[in-house]
């Protein structure tokens, strides 16, 4: 098995590895058009009581290593396993952003570059003055431009406020968390729910809240943070301590981070919106974020961090229209994709060993 880049590949390789396993497959077209989907594989009795579901490419370029993920899971459900358990693994959640080498996802209103995993939040309570951009950051990205001379004045404002004004955890903490004031700059939650967001909403009520479910497990897969092909349990604010003991069962305590401690106060989670559905009432919820970390910096996550800002540049100041595109593009899939096979090697590896582990509590 192999990690691919490529957005139709692992379509491909997922709907395969679905009809191989049996399950039931269902797909929704992503607004945008051009042959996107968010892809579903249901496997298992309608009148579970439990349910695992497991989702990839909700930040769409980080699709690969999820979709492999979900494949392994796949090639080792058996009868045993299904019995009162129904596994739902939903593929590309933002489709649009793994075709093109994106975070980011579209609105239905016109809305761009928003974070799907800053957008799950109350938009008619949610006090937006209080997460407004950076303005040293915003100043030197509005400023930039594709060239060497400018990319290397914004990097150095950028390293400054980093690492003199703040500290490294401090910048990082304010600046991924999310911000709702500045359109064309990274980590924006946007105005209204993304496509990504309407996509999940209607597969949990028409797949997931059932009267007879019990309890929800949840692993959103993700890739980029943390160190080179390690993975990473991250367990966002309202995780509670039941799926920290889960964790428990799966991997050691120093691979278990709560995401408001170890990488930032992110609003707007996928994994804390589980209490914003009425229907949740009643139900158990585990929600887990896996992580495969690609950092290869000797400042750790400054690498990743440069394709992510590279990325957003040209696509909303260039509208992808630039000499510069096809090694920016390819530098982004590679800051969460790697293309070593020890990379490879390791997110293989450790699916085994996690799908191992769950398939036998």
């Amino acid at each position: 098995m192999q990690i691919d880049q490529s957005y139709i590949i692992n379509r491909d390789n997922f709907r395969e590895a679905a009809a191989k396993s049996g399950a039931r497959l269902k797909e929704i077209a992503h607004i945008s058009g051009n042959d996107l989907f968010t892809d579903i594989a249901l496997l298992g009795d309608e009148t579970a009581k439990n349910i695992v579901v497991v989702t990839s490419g909700l930040h769409g370029v980080e699709l690969p290593a999820g979709s492999v993920t979900q494949q392994i899971l796949m090639s080792k459900l058996r009868g045993e396993h299904l019995r009162d358990t129904r596994y739902i693994l939903v593929h590309a959640l933002n489709p649009y952003g793994a075709a093109n080498a994106l975070r980011t996802d579209l609105d239905t209103e016109g809305g761009r570059n928003i974070d799907p995993a800053r957008n799950f939040i109350n938009f008619n309570t949610f006090d937006r003055s209080a997460f407004l951009a950076n303005s040293e950051i915003a100043s030197a990205f509005e400023k930039a431009k594709l060239s060497d001379s400018s990319l290397a004045m914004m990097w150095a404002r950028l390293l400054y406020t980093a690492f003199i004004e703040q500290g490294q955890n401090e910048f990082k903490r304010h600046f991924v968390r999310g911000q709702y004031s500045n359109p064309i700059l990274p980590y924006y939650g946007g105005m209204r729910p993304c496509c990504t967001r309407l996509t999940w909403e209607q597969i949990v009520q028409d797949e997931i809240f059932k009267p007879h479910v019990e309890t929800i497990t949840h692993f959103d897969v993700h890739t980029g943070d943390g160190p080179f092909g390690g993975l990473q349990h991250y367990l966002c604010h309202k995780a509670g301590s039941h799926t920290k003991e889960l964790c428990l069962r799966l991997t050691t305590p120093d691979k278990i981070k709560t995401t408001d401690d170890y990488f930032a106060e992110v609003i707007g989670d996928i994994g804390d919106h589980w209490t914003e559905f009425p229907r949740a009432k009643g139900k158990t919820i585990f929600p887990v974020t896996l992580e495969f970390g690609t950092t290869q910096a000797r400042i750790p996550g400054i690498d990743v961090l440069g394709a992510i800002l590279n990325r957003t540049l040209l696509a909303e100041k260039y509208g992808d229209d630039h000499p510069k595109k096809d090694d920016i593009i390819q530098k982004m899939r590679t800051a969460f994709t790697p293309t070593q096979e020890d990379w490879a090697y390791a997110v293989i590896a450790q699916s085994h060993n996690l799908w191992d582990k769950f398939l036998r509590i």
